[in-house]
């Protein structure tokens, strides 16, 4: 994937479409910041892959993912359609409820750090959408 390529097609996804245009690093003004978590499954999933496109700021679509056999209230995170990883299980809650029930929920990276722990390399923030 190039890097210009990859901007471009946020813009063609509709659910990213409007957060691609605002300053980056910044959440909507209408949004309403959640919790600061740390991306869980770095080294298992595609965010490992996808290291060099990924910018502080950038939008990351949140979904439930039901079947998963591990965590029952899995909130599974995304990225123009891949799957960097997971909200850690031990604080998904708020999102899985919010999730259940229509809400709208996106996360926009907050810092990238290289180092040996996965679990530090990406730090989101979440919000609730409120589109309009």
């Amino acid at each position: 994937m190039h890097r210009q390529h990859a901007s471009t097609q946020a813009l063609r996804i509709p659910a990213l479409a409007g957060y691609g245009r605002q300053r980056r690093g910044r959440p909507a003004a209408t949004d309403t910041y959640l919790q600061r978590l740390p991306l869980a499954g770095f080294e298992h999933h595609d965010a490992r892959r996808l290291w060099p496109y990924l910018r502080t700021g950038q939008a990351l679509l949140l979904s439930r993912e039901f079947s998963n056999p591990v965590d029952p209230r899995a909130v599974r995170i995304t990225w123009l359609g891949e799957h960097l990883g997971y909200l850690p299980r031990t604080d998904n809650l708020l999102a899985s409820d919010l999730l259940n029930h229509g809400a709208e929920i996106i996360a926009r990276i907050h810092d990238l750090h290289e180092c040996e722990d996965p679990w530090q390399r990406i730090t989101l923030n979440v919000y609730l959408a409120h589109m309009g």
